[in-house]
């Protein structure tokens, strides 16, 4: 029988699955994306007619000045493909460039270099236009109290601004349900305080662990995403536009209006592509993050993480294939792992909140219900303080893996697991 020809990407390059130890794989992959006879076409018509809002250049005004939030590095969006039209819209209503200021949401992440944000933005950042970095500790204008009690802190040069619109692209989150929409606002221009108050809502509030619906997929009765929505409408965003994109980073749809309206629709599109039934969990699962910039660090690789663990055996292997050349993305996310019980965790999380501990949370539950081989260019003994095996190769992580289950049983590779969310029958 001929082995199966499969690719992972990691980082910037591709790898194909080695040869010789498997003779079949199970594939788990996405429903087909059909691109649009035309990208540019099909993004000019979303925004000129948008869901649940009239066009933004009929909403702006000559004397107003925009604000566009946008991604910054830890995730793609395809901003320098649906910023060009979101420019002629304001320009339609007579607004100069130099009153528009694209703001970086970087949230609580690092700042991006003056190359990442050219190569972000695309052509249109020598058109005229202002660029500024939102800083979760910088400047902050005080927008009220949500009614679970977060403090929301904004960007008050954002604030300043009398339109309001933000971008993004539309993915499954590990526990606001989805990413895109809102979430450019907050946690994205948001402070850190803001920041660290809604992702707490992760918790629930009549006892210890994870509230059951802060989970992928889910937005109706998720704490964390109506929380983040009651913050967000303080600020009244103007107008939002978010792509859909495949796992090789092409535009297959978009949505544009109503900043709740059409992220919501957005997100029913999206996973109807991306979640993707399974008759059962697997002993052995294989999995990409996606590459760049999907597995640019450890906490953007846990997404991927968190996907793939869904689909593993408790008692399982999890193979993930996550370069990380930006190390973990936090300097306040390794330390937590002092802690080697997550219930010990949970309860200083509780007392002192970081977002990142958070993710060593989640990190540390799932290594201890499964063993988790990891293939990055982190330094091995902080891959075992993590509770997971180092793997320099995915030859060596299939070897390790044999090693702990005796045989080599059918393995379910996943490509892309950033994007595909398994969802189990059973």
């Amino acid at each position: 029988m001929k082995e199966p020809r499969v690719v992972l990407h990691y980082g910037r390059v591709s790898l194909p699955l080695p040869a010789g130890f498997f003779p079949r794989v199970d594939l788990l992959v996405a429903k087909p994306q059909h691109l649009p006879p035309s990208e540019d076409g099909h993004i000019g018509r979303r925004i000129a007619r948008p869901a649940g809002a009239l066009p933004l250049s009929r909403l702006g005004r000559r004397g107003d000045r925009v604000a566009i939030a946008v991604s910054d590095v830890t995730r793609y969006s395809a901003t320098e493909k649906i910023l060009p039209f979101l420019l002629r819209e304001t320009d339609a209503a007579g607004i100069p460039r130099g009153r528009v200021t694209l703001f970086v949401a970087r949230g609580t992440h690092r700042a991006m270099t003056d190359a990442e944000v050219r190569e972000a933005i695309g052509p249109e950042i020598d058109s005229g236009i202002r660029v500024e970095q939102s800083d979760p500790d910088g400047d902050l204008a005080t927008l009220g109290t949500t009614s679970r009690g977060t403090n929301v802190l904004v960007s008050r040069r954002l604030m300043e601004h009398d339109r309001i619109v933000l971008t993004g692209t539309i993915s499954f989150h590990y526990f606001a349900g989805f990413g895109g929409g809102r979430k450019a606002l907050v946690p994205g221009c948001a402070g850190r305080e803001t920041a660290h108050q809604t992702h707490f809502r992760i918790f629930r509030t009549d006892g210890p662990g994870k509230h059951p619906m802060a989970r992928p997929g889910i937005l109706a009765g998720n704490p964390v995403h109506e929380d983040i929505i009651e913050a967000v409408s303080m600020a009244s965003p103007t107008f939002l536009v978010n792509t859909l994109l495949t796992p090789g980073k092409r535009l297959f749809d978009l949505v544009a209006g109503h900043w709740q309206k059409a992220h919501e629709e957005g997100c029913a599109r999206y996973a109807k592509h991306f979640r993707v039934r399974i008759a059962k969990r697997c002993p052995l699962v294989i999995a990409s993050a996606g590459g760049f910039p999907k597995d640019i660090n450890l906490i953007q690789s846990h997404k991927a993480l968190d996907n793939a663990f869904l689909a593993t055996d408790p008692g399982g292997v999890l193979i993930l294939l996550a370069e990380c050349p930006d190390g973990f993305g936090s300097p306040h996310f390794f330390p937590w792992f002092r802690h080697k019980d997550p219930d010990v965790l949970e309860r200083e999380l509780r007392a002192n909140y970081q977002i990142y501990g958070q993710t060593a949370h989640a990190v540390l539950t799932k290594t201890r219900a499964c063993r988790v081989i990891l293939v990055s260019s982190l330094p091995p003994e902080d891959v075992e303080t993590m509770g997971m095996t180092p793997a320099p190769t995915l030859p060596d992580a299939i070897r390790a893996a044999k090693r702990f289950l005796g045989e080599l049983p059918v393995p379910l590779v996943i490509p892309d697991a950033g994007y595909v969310l398994p969802d189990p029958v059973g």
